[in-house]
């Protein structure tokens, strides 16, 4: 399959820092500050306490993450490839400690896609996907990926598939019901939106995109729902 050059669609994750529940006190510590630091813009900081958690806890995937998060963010901004790179290999390791580690697979794709190499980030996650057949998260970014990439009828059947291991999970539910509506399918968004909301009832966004689709199928202009919590069109969160 050619994949299309479409990386400025894709919804990057810059930064989702995690807080280790590994062993190390120490570790989750300076992982807590680090997260703190990076949140609040003092980078350098931040770098320095991750590194801190590393040195008393090599074994440890989300310090791993932390950095290559923030050396990813700051290459992000600044246009610098090594720190991009760096944040590669960063995250390459934190998936060799846990190949479970949802932020650690899902920046990594999203990094081989803004360097040019979609193929690979396909490749990653249809990797995860086959070695951890029991989680839904491998499926639901193969979703989003190919999503992002105008292929909407294999993100339905991954997101089915997502579905079919975790049932009443609202974010899965809301990406199908997006997509299902994409596809015109409006019933089925409906239905998809509406078991989400009942999942989660603080989702605006879902409780407006229900109120929209019903006044479609009602053949009217019936008012929608503030939407006081907007997402970028074709992401999962």
């Amino acid at each position: 399959m050619t994949i299309p050059i479409r990386r400025q669609m894709l919804a990057i994750v810059l930064i989702g820092l995690v807080l280790t529940t590994g062993c190390s006190m120490f570790a989750r510590r300076h992982n807590v500050l680090g997260t703190e630091l990076f949140l609040s813009g003092q980078t350098s900081r931040a770098i320095n306490e991750f590194q801190t958690a590393l040195s008393r806890d090599q074994q440890n995937p989300d310090a791993w993450y932390n950095l290559g998060a923030t050396y990813y963010a700051l290459g992000k901004q600044s246009s610098h490839r090594p720190w991009i790179d760096q944040a590669e290999t960063l995250f390459r390791q934190a998936i060799s400690l846990d190949e479970r580690h949802v932020a650690a697979h899902r920046s990594l794709a999203a990094l081989l896609v803004e360097t040019g190499r979609e193929r690979f980030a396909f490749d990653l996650l249809n990797t995860w996907a086959r070695r951890q057949p029991q989680l839904s998260e491998p499926l639901v970014e193969l979703a989003r990926l190919h999503q992002e990439y105008g292929d909407v009828a294999r993100s339905a059947d991954y997101l089915a598939d997502a579905l079919r291991i975790d049932t009443n999970n609202p974010v899965i539910l809301k990406a199908m019901g997006h997509v299902r509506e994409r596809q015109g399918q409006l019933a089925l968004a409906l239905e998809n939106y509406s078991r989400s909301y009942q999942l989660d009832s603080r989702q605006m966004d879902v409780a407006q995109s229900i109120n929209q689709i019903q006044a479609r199928l009602a053949g009217n202009n019936a008012p929608s729902l503030p939407n006081t919590n907007p997402l970028i069109q074709g992401t999962y969160r």
